[in-house]
């Protein structure tokens, strides 16, 4: 083992912004002679490749698509795939819809980010070269584009493009778009030349709280190094409304806004996306109201271009006005108007009324439909692209309407966050986090929502109440006859009018007596609901930060940490979604449907402890790592919403066996957004996994993985996690026995409200305790940093690691945003949603940083044990856990984790290895003995 000193430059630089100007060549070629091989051979593959897994020619006829068609292949190293582009006239849904469905033929034939596609144009037809540029917008992991123009006359604008309707437009210097350019190669008779895009300044609806306002507070956040106001409104709704409306109104002269709000069924009956229109529209802003299927299910291109909808933009372009695009309601109408809305050119908004779509979706730039046929999701978020919002706006006022599932939902996506990071502001976090660009401004404890249990137990509480659940269903019922009024009045008589207003008022006042409900809590309940709300919001946005400000914000590379549990738990998701509206249609009794719902988050939590016990399994998260990290979940499993119980009941009742479930679920895992970045077979998915606690990564040694985080990992261990989870095994519950956490069986050993705090308490004393004693370990010296390892590892993937730049004029320092977490503020007469702060001061007491830093331990390798002996060896490890065992420990643990072997150990799936990044000094991993807890600090 070699000292070597941690370059933490990366992690505490501070750099301005991150766009470049994209840049493109344009080769001069003879269409006669032209073939497919020249123009593979003339345009970059993608980062970490060196050639293209397939070929997708793209045409609408013409000679030259003809000829290249007939022209016999001389490299038949990848294949080649024709694709003809339906006739669309003018007609901008016409275009959309083909423009997907050539998409969508492609991704079924499993073209993915290391395919080239090819669009070859017509002499006659030119218009039509702007279809390139949104084949290569959408597949939004990344897809090579080239493009062979026969136009004569002018060159194609690389960076502006636009369909024949003129509705259908993409510009890459517009900075929403982040310096994203979709076209890699342009190809014609012309001389050959570049182009150097021009970008334009950044321009949101900039909302900076006055001082003192305890109401308005602004999330620290950007993107690309783009400042994105991320409002949170912890006042009364309906000023709340008011107050965006305000905003907006200030942003765009009155007469040159087309407003198009864009919700689901759901919040179409709360009466939130009408909310925000009427007081637009009182400001001068008239404009269109869009309604769309709730669910996974309906996130799909058919469901959003609707000719009517695209109508309302033609007819604003034409009459000189900016439409834009207000998205208000869940992740699923976020990320799908998202898409319309990058599509078409609009502004957009996002108004989040889940805590999910406020901490996770609006977090990231990808906006995407999934791939849905039949009734059935084939694939997660397949297509779609990047696009800032101008503003996102929360009220938190509509928390108070989301459903369990949705609370859940949030919850499970912390967990992934904090299994992935920990506590990157610790010592040995920053090492973990070193080759993060500029992470220093955003990292924290994120492991500070654990202690918010209690929070979180009691908006749960609040949210199945009977009397809670009887008046949202009354407020739900009366939004389903406003809904049904609604056509009558905007063309009946004045008495329809009336009696329209008349149901809207009665839903208002429904709505506030709802809210009230919830300020006769108990003060300590409501302020415990407030600070599980802040807490989760602040960590999980400043998690995301971390990584998207300034080092990844396309998700390409070390951002796809994020996708940490999200292969399995995508698949199930999707699977379930289809199973739900099945049992729905089939008239399975309602109680066992709804029991059933998981939503996105929920699934990516059953995955992470499905990714927990394959890492298990495979040896290289054990011990007190793997209590910490199985032991998120089990925390906040105590309503049951991480189980697979219920979805069991579902499948019982629809008749689906174990083998049927394990069969359309892996289906959906091979066709992962993800593969691309390892080369993997048919057998096996990209993926991640945690190594020895939470906050580190395994790492892959394949050359072409482009990120560190990336891992394959076989379809036989997703397999035998799927397995279980049928098996109810992992439906447990934390517990804390005499000081020791243990997973107990849910059905059988319930765990009482408000005895979760000290369980949290001991998780992060734990994580505390192995992350002190790698950082101790590494100030001795007797590790092996990262920073030559890292190095290397970018070079041989073909990755080139942006280097820092900063503004004279910015420095990007906290100190010039606005003060948005006040912790001076305990008055009474606030809304408890703006008193956390207390309760997030004194998580920051338990939580500080521990002083100096260290370089990380080394890279070492795993070899899992035999198949038939590790299976069971982790299998008891959960057994026992089950039946209130603690967590092996010394001889114990050595006798059922022990590998053949001295040194490093290896993982072998599907020929490729991988090896764990950064493993603490004295475990199984570095040393070659198994050991189940961390040497002391």
């Amino acid at each position: 083992l070699k000292r070597v000193v941690t370059n933490m430059a990366r992690f505490d630089a501070a750099p301005g912004s991150q766009l470049q100007p994209a840049k493109v060549r344009y080769h001069q070629v003879d269409g006669n002679s032209l073939t497919i091989g020249h123009v593979v051979s003339k345009t970059p593959p993608p980062p970490g490749s060196t050639s293209f897994h397939s070929v997708e020619v793209v045409h609408a006829g013409g000679p030259v698509a003809e000829r290249l068609r007939r022209a016999p292949r001389i490299d038949a190293t990848y294949p080649v795939r024709f694709h003809e582009l339906p006739e669309t006239g003018c007609s901008p849904a016409r275009e959309f819809a083909a423009i997907f469905e050539v998409l969508e033929g492609m991704m079924l034939a499993k073209a993915n980010r290391q395919s080239l596609v090819l669009w070859v144009g017509r002499p006659d037809k030119p218009e039509l070269d702007g279809f390139a540029g949104f084949l290569g917008m959408l597949p939004f992991r990344g897809i090579s584009v080239a493009l062979v123009s026969a136009d004569a006359v002018r060159y194609p604008d690389p960076f502006s493009y636009r369909t024949p309707s003129g509705v259908l437009e993409h510009d890459a210097n517009d900075p929403a778009r982040m310096g994203k350019c979709c076209v890699s190669a342009m190809f014609g008779p012309l001389p050959a030349r570049s182009f150097t895009a021009r970008l334009r300044e950044w321009a949101p609806i900039d909302v900076q709280p006055p001082a003192g306002c305890a109401e308005l507070l602004r999330l620290p956040f950007k993107i690309a190094g783009l400042p994105l106001p991320m409002i949170t409104y912890a006042g009364e709704y309906e000023k709340g409304v008011a107050a965006l409306a305000e905003r907006i109104s200030a942003a765009y002269p009155a007469g040159s806004l087309c407003p198009i709000v864009s919700c689901g069924e759901v919040v179409d009956r709360l009466g939130y996306g009408l909310d925000v229109l009427a007081a637009l529209r009182e400001r001068g802003h008239a404009g269109h109201y869009f309604t769309h299927k709730s669910g996974e299910t309906s996130k799909r291109w058919a469901e959003y271009g609707k000719p009517e909808l695209l109508g309302w933009v033609a007819q604003a372009k034409a009459a000189g006005q900016t439409p834009l695009f207000i998205a208000v309601g869940g992740g699923c109408n976020g990320n799908a108007t998202g898409v319309v809305a990058a599509m078409t050119g609009a502004a957009f908004v996002e108004v989040p009324t889940t805590p999910l779509h406020y901490n996770d979706a609006t977090t990231s730039a990808k906006k995407a439909f999934s791939l849905v046929l039949d009734g059935k999701i084939r694939a997660k978020n397949l297509l779609g692209t990047f696009y800032l919002p101008r503003l996102v706006w929360c009220i938190n006022e509509t928390f108070l309407t989301s459903s369990t599932a949705s609370v859940h939902s949030t919850v499970g996506e912390c967990t992934k966050t904090m299994n992935m990071l920990a506590d990157p502001s610790s010592a040995a976090g920053r090492a973990d986090y070193a080759n993060i660009l500029g992470a220093k401004e955003f990292a924290s404890d994120t492991t500070r929502i654990l202690s918010c249990i209690d929070g979180f137990e009691a908006l749960v509480h609040f949210i199945e109440d009977a009397p809670t659940r009887e008046a949202k269903a009354a407020v739900l019922r009366l939004g389903e006859a406003i809904a049904e009024a609604r056509a009558a009045a905007q063309c009946g008589t004045e008495t329809a009018r009336a009696a329209y207003a008349s149901l809207c008022e009665g839903r208002r006042q429904l709505l506030q007596r709802f809210r009230a409900r919830f300020y006769e809590l108990p003060t300590a309940a409501r302020v415990a609901i407030d600070a599980f709300l802040t807490v989760s919001n602040k960590e999980i946005v400043g998690a995301k930060a971390m990584f998207l400000a300034y080092e990844d914000p396309f998700e390409k590379y070390r951002a796809l940490l994020f996708e940490y549990a999200h292969t399995l738990g995508h698949a199930v998701e999707a699977w379930l979604a289809g199973a739900i509206d099945t049992a729905r249609a089939s008239g399975v009794a309602a109680d066992i449907v709804e029991a059933a719902v998981r939503n996105h988050g929920q699934c990516v939590g059953m995955a992470v402890v499905w990714a927990g016990a394959i890492a298990a399994e495979l040896g290289a998260l054990e011990g007190d790592g793997y209590v910490c990290h199985q032991g998120m979940v089990y925390l906040f499993n105590s309503f049951g919403g991480f189980s697979f119980g219920p979805v069991r009941a579902l499948c019982d009742a629809l008749g689906v066996s174990k083998p049927d479930f394990l069969r359309e679920v892996l289906a959906g895992v091979r066709l992962d957004n993800k593969r691309g970045y390892c080369e993997c077979g048919d057998d096996a998915s990209v993926d991640q996994l945690v190594t020895h606690r939470p906050g580190r990564m395994l790492g892959s040694e394949d050359p072409n993985a482009e990120v560190r985080y990336m891992v394959v990992v076989s379809e036989e261990l997703q397999r035998r996690a799927l397995e279980r989870a049928f098996e109810l095994e992992f439906d447990l519950v934390a517990h804390l026995d005499g000081g020791e956490i243990a997973f107990k069986p849910l059905a059988s050993h319930p765990r009482p409200l408000g005895v979760g705090a000290p369980i949290a308490a001991q998780v992060r004393k734990l994580i505390r305790a192995s992350c002190d004693a790698d950082a101790a370990a590494a100030a001795e010296g007797i590790v092996c940093g990262p920073a030559s390892d890292e190095a290397a590892g970018d070079e041989a993937a073909g990755e080139a690691a942006p280097a820092p730049r900063r503004s004279a004029s910015e420095t990007m320092s906290l100190e010039g945003t606005p003060p948005s977490w006040s912790e001076d503020d305990e008055s009474a007469s606030l809304s408890p949603f703006s008193r956390a702060a207390t309760f997030e001061a004194e998580l920051c007491e338990t939580s500080e940083a521990r002083p100096g830093h260290a370089p990380p331990p080394p890279a070492a390798a795993l070899k899992p044990a035999s198949p038939a002996s590790k299976p069971a060896a982790a299998a008891k490890r959960d057994h026992d856990l089950a039946n209130g065992g603690a967590a092996p420990s010394g001889e114990e643990a050595a006798k059922q984790l022990a590998v053949p072997g001295e040194g490093s150990f290896e993982i072998r799936h599907s020929g490729r290895s991988m090896r764990a990044a950064r493993p603490r000094v004295g475990s199984a991993v570095a040393s070659g003995e198994a050991s189940a807890h961390p040497p002391a600090a």
